[in-house]
């Protein structure tokens, strides 16, 4: 008998097709849209000393490599804790699963990033379209919801998510004013974040409660 796919994933699926909907305007238009012109230009008025400075520390932490770091460490808190693999597993599935569909993405769009005249960080030769940091970033924050919240009130979940819908914010907020991507680049990064965390947990707990017991331990 085949189960039903739990509405989480199939939110997350239609955020996947969402993000995948966004990256062929985005490459049929082979440069900035007009809402990315018009938030750069916007961003380039805020810029400060104190302000470069937050978004450089922002933009360190919360990397492709921090977001591993804080994962591995998330991941082993949970394992110690669970005295089992389930939810580490499960969260680190998502950050990874998470950066693997974002490669897809950057090979398949294959976009530009904003001109190097606009960068305050040294600049990147990867596809800018979506933005890794985010996707990571997003994928950390919803993922830990996912697998410490699930059994939460609604209210909680829903204070869980704002929250880390805030930090995904924050990574976005801080790659946008450095000029390192494009509004659409972190919108698609926070978009494929979120999906993950909606798809992979529940198919690690599939797989893992039909593993058997000492591969859980």
């Amino acid at each position: 008998m085949v189960s039903m796919p739990k509405p989480s994933m199939t939110v997350g699926v239609l955020l996947l097709l969402t993000t995948a909907a966004l990256g062929a305007v985005v490459y049929d238009v082979h440069g900035p849209l007009a809402a990315d012109r018009s938030v750069w230009e916007w961003t380039l008025a805020q810029r400060s000393g104190t302000a470069t400075g937050v978004a450089v520390f922002l933009s360190t932490v919360l990397s492709p490599v921090g977001t591993i770091v804080l994962g591995a460490v998330a991941a082993m808190v949970l394992w110690r804790r669970d005295g089992g693999v389930e939810r580490a597993a499960a969260l680190l599935s998502t950050v990874v699963a998470a950066a693997a569909v974002a490669e897809v993405f950057k090979i398949a769009v294959h976009r530009t990033r904003p001109p190097v005249a606009w960068q305050l960080e040294a600049h990147e030769t990867a596809g800018s379209f979506p933005s890794g940091h985010t996707t990571g970033t997003a994928a950390l924050a919803f993922g830990l919801v996912a697998v410490t919240a699930a059994s939460a009130s609604a209210a909680t979940r829903v204070v869980a998510a704002c929250g880390a819908l805030a930090v995904a914010l924050a990574a976005a907020a801080s790659r946008l004013y450095l000029g390192m991507h494009w509004i659409t680049d972190v919108t698609a990064g926070i978009l494929v974040g979120a999906a993950a965390a909606l798809i992979v947990p529940p198919l690690v707990h599939a797989v893992l409660r039909h593993a058997p017991l000492h591969a859980r331990s």
